[in-house]
């Protein structure tokens, strides 16, 4: 029987190396396509931060689940009638890990705008609003904290903290730069002919695959990816804390195969 302890520190130094390596490998891919001006393709659709189904994407759907199982747990060993917040942060993480991974947030984009009447705009005209689904996202964060804040209000001083701060973390990176991000989008246009290194045929958008070669965009969206990954890794070493400071500690016994 082999036994696996998550202790927070260990646990919190692993995670952050991960992301190091794969932040390097990002910049890697970065400075071959804005100063070597080399098509690096198969390692841009690997480690990316502003693609889909890679590496990063695998590691930040894996922080919110577990994040998910640390609330799920916490909330097993709360006394019955202060369970709720727990199971409702627990789903909440849930929810986030599969929408990172199926970009259910990016279907609000044209329905918010069609909302507002922003249909036929210009991306210059969007400006800060270009993703717009940060308008609903937004409104579901704010009322999310005041739906919380009884439960927030009854945890342990430090554990509430290292929540608001991780969660601020969170949401300055996926709110606050991804709108910047989209001024950022929406304030020139290049033909993509010009970038013939570049793999625009993996992106998203191809004809927009001139904001790979900005500066600023790709300083934004990388800012805003390693801020959203750092918010969720304090996330789970304050709850990991919280189980120690009670004297708990999370294990995995692995058995061998007879």
């Amino acid at each position: 029987m082999h036994k696996i302890e998550f202790h927070s520190s260990t646990t919190t130094r692993t995670l952050f190396t991960i992301l190091g390596i794969l932040v390097v490998l990002h910049l890697i891919v970065a400075f071959c396509h804005t100063v070597l001006q080399i098509k690096v393709e198969a390692l841009t659709q690997l480690v990316d931060l502003d693609l889909e189904s890679n590496l990063p994407t695998f590691f930040n759907i894996s922080l919110f689940f577990i994040g998910a199982g640390l609330f799920y747990l916490h909330g097993k060993a709360a006394i019955a009638n202060k369970r709720s917040g727990w199971f409702l942060m627990a789903a909440i993480f849930v929810f986030l890990g599969i929408d990172e991974g199926s970009q259910i947030h990016e279907k609000f984009v044209f329905f918010t705008h069609r909302l507002l009447g922003h249909e036929g705009k210009s991306a210059i005209e969007l400006g800060w609003f270009y993703y717009a689904w940060v308008i609903p996202y937004g409104l579901a964060a704010i009322g999310l904290l005041v739906l919380l804040s009884r439960w927030l209000l009854n945890l342990d001083p430090k554990l509430r903290r290292g929540l608001l701060i991780s969660g601020a973390i969170y949401v300055f990176g996926a709110v606050f730069l991804e709108m910047a991000g989209g001024k950022v989008v929406g304030s020139d246009s290049y033909p993509a002919e010009d970038f013939p290194w570049l793999p625009c045929r993996i992106y998203d958008d191809p004809s927009g695959c001139w904001q790979y070669m900005n500066p600023l965009y790709i300083t934004l969206y990388t800012l805003e990816e390693v801020f959203e990954m750092t918010g969720l890794i304090l996330c789970i070493r304050f709850l990991l804390k919280a189980f120690e400071k009670k004297g708990l500690f999370l294990s995995l016994n692995v058995k061998p195969q007879d």
